[in-house]
């Protein structure tokens, strides 16, 4: 139990370093207690902020990035659906969990969102978004399943100079290797990058997070998929 607490899934040093191995900065501490208390009333009462599960250092600039007029393209769903709703003129989320799905929808009624095109998808059909023209989008939020083949639909349906935020881009997995490989070819040398090594709400530990400024959309068809496999790794 004490290894548990400590390691979480095993597969860190601690919570608190990212898959990397990196320990987290001193100025990455200031949010521990939002981690801490958002993390219980999670596991205790099911509550959960309405917040992007990313880190909040993530969070921060996306909030100051994203503007109103902006197209947002999430794959994965949750209460960033709803944070992405408030500040964007177009959201297009897209989730494979239909009972999740389901509260979600809810609570989009709820607060009488407009402007969210919410899409039920097959985990085989997740990346598919074909009824979007290439180039679309201002920002694309990759997580959930397979994001080798999510990012590449990230990559041609992003606007040129538009931003690609890769979730747990420090797992271990190829899916996850290949999807940062990708986005970062896409990216170019001389793009933005800026990593978030971050506390997350609602879970309490450090992880990755990637966001790059896409101008080399050729790249998309330089690196090789890898075959899809059951499931994925949510962030």
């Amino acid at each position: 139990m004490l290894t548990r607490l400590i390691k979480g899934d095993g597969m860190r040093k601690s919570r608190l370093h990212n898959y990397h191995g990196q320990f987290l900065d001193p100025s990455g501490f200031l949010y521990l207690p939002g981690s801490i208390r958002t993390t219980l009333l999670f596991k205790l009462a099911n509550r959960r902020p309405e917040l992007p599960w990313l880190g909040f250092r993530a969070i921060n600039h996306l909030r100051k990035l994203v503007k109103p007029n902006w197209s947002v393209l999430e794959f994965g769903s949750g209460m960033s659906t709803v944070w992405f709703a408030r500040r964007c003129g177009l959201l297009v989320s897209v989730e494979t969990d239909r009972s999740w799905y389901d509260s979600v929808k809810t609570i989009l009624t709820q607060k009488g969102f407009h402007n969210v095109d919410y899409r039920l998808r097959e985990e085989a059909e997740y990346e598919a978004v074909s009824d979007y023209q290439d180039s679309t989008f201002d920002l694309v939020l990759v997580d959930g399943y397979e994001r080798d083949r999510v990012m590449k639909t990230a990559i041609s349906k992003v606007k040129p100079g538009g931003y690609i935020y890769l979730d747990n881009s420090d797992v271990p997995y190829r899916e996850h290797r290949t999807a940062k490989a990708l986005l970062m070819e896409a990216a170019g040398a001389e793009s933005e990058i800026r990593i978030f090594n971050d506390l997350y709400p609602t879970q309490f530990g450090v992880n990755e997070g990637m966001l790059a400024r896409v101008f080399n959309k050729a790249a998309e068809e330089s690196v090789p998929m890898t075959p899809p496999k059951p499931g994925g790794f949510a962030g």
